[in-house]
Parts: structure tokens; sequence; C-alpha cells
């Protein structure tokens, strides 16, 4: 008995998690109440509150969630004893392919960060805890391919920052065009977005080895 509660309870905190998280995502933190949260997950208002006390707590159970899975999509990455370019690429890869996942992540949590900061300064612990163990990650094998010459000079962390704003700016900035200008519509966003992940892949790959690549083609030519 005590094994169906607890899966009873689990299954209860998933339904209201996925509602709250569905629900946050299209009308943003401050419009989404625990009323409409409760009534999308099929329970009871009081039942709600029973498994969390406030919204906030919700709203922290629901990124905890994304930036586990997250993490966990990077776990392969990570371990896998790769050439550096496999690496990076499957790196910037993952990373977009969460975010295809997730698509209006980027925006709620920029809408949160500006009209509720101090949720996302309670949470940002988490939020540095997981980022930094990807960013350390890409920014020692970077720094290790500079240091044999094997790609051009560059500031790790400026091109972990390339590959983070290519990525996020892709889905702030494509579904926006399609509402303004129509032409790309729901049919073709999904076309769109993985042409935008090829194109930012191969603009990463001729930062590091554009300059490199004609170098070597000046030797051979002498």
């Amino acid at each position: 008995m005590r094994r169906k509660n607890d899966k009873e309870q689990n299954n209860t905190e998933l339904a209201i998690s996925a509602a709250a998280e569905e629900l946050f995502l299209e009308n943003g933190y401050n419009l989404t109440t625990t009323t409409m949260i409760a009534k999308k997950a099929g329970v009871t208002h009081a039942m709600l509150h029973y498994y969390f006390r406030t919204k906030e707590h919700i709203f922290v159970k629901v990124l905890d969630r994304n930036m586990d899975e997250l993490l966990a999509s990077f776990h392969p990455v990570m371990r896998k004893d790769a050439p550096f370019w496999e690496s990076l690429e499957t790196g910037i890869s993952t990373h977009f392919d969460f975010l295809m996942k997730h698509p209006k992540l980027p925006a709620f949590l920029y809408d949160t960060v500006r009209f509720n900061p101090e949720l996302i300064e309670n949470y940002k612990g988490r939020i540095r805890e997981t980022v930094s163990r990807i960013i350390r990650f890409h920014y020692n094998l970077i720094q290790k391919e500079i240091d044999k010459g094997r790609i051009c000079r560059i500031d790790p962390l400026q091109l972990v920052l390339d590959i983070a704003t290519l990525n996020l700016s892709a889905f702030m900035m494509i579904p926006a065009a399609g509402k303004l200008f129509g032409e790309i519509g729901d049919g073709r966003t999904e076309e769109i977005l993985k042409a935008r992940k090829a194109e930012i892949i191969a603009l990463i790959r001729a930062r590091l080895y554009g300059g490199l690549e004609e170098k070597e083609h000046d030797t051979k030519t002498i």
C-alpha cells in the first residue's frame, strides 16, 4: 500500500508540475494562477497546496526538471572520448535540440528575469551549477586545442557565449518573425530551425578553422 501511495503522490506531483510548465510558458509566471494550474492538472486547489505550498515552489520544481534534463542530455557528450570537433559539434547540437524540445523556455526565462527577478535570484545557484559544469567542460576542451595550435586563437569563454547566443536567438527571433511576417508559418518553423542549427555549426567551424585552413593552403602553394 505504501508503494502505491508513493507512486500516486509522484504521479500527482508530475501532473501538477507539467500543467504548471505548460501554463507558465503560455501565459508567463504572473498571469498563471494556482487555480489555473489545479484545473489543468485535474486536482483540487487544496490538493495542489498539499503538494506545493506556493506558486514559487511549483516554479522551482519546473526549473529543476528542466535543469536536470539539460544536464542529463550533456552527460554523453562530456563522457565521450571523442576528437575535439566531434565533441564540440555534438555539444552545439545537444543544446539546440534541448531548445527545440522546449522552444518557449528561453522567452519565458527572459520575461521572468525582467518581471520577477527575485525568482531567478533565489534560483541562480542551481542555474549556475548546471551551466558552469557544461561551460567548464567545453572551455577546457577549447583551451587545449588552442594551446596545441589546432584551432584559431579565441577566448574560450567568448566562443561558448557565441554558441549559446546563436542557439538561443533562434528560438527568440524565428517564432517572432513568423508572427510578424507570416511567411514562416507553423508548418515550416521546424524545418527552418533545423537549417539554422546547421548554419550555426558551420559558422562556429569557420570561426575555429577558417584562418588555419587558409594558412595551410598558402603554405602548400608556396
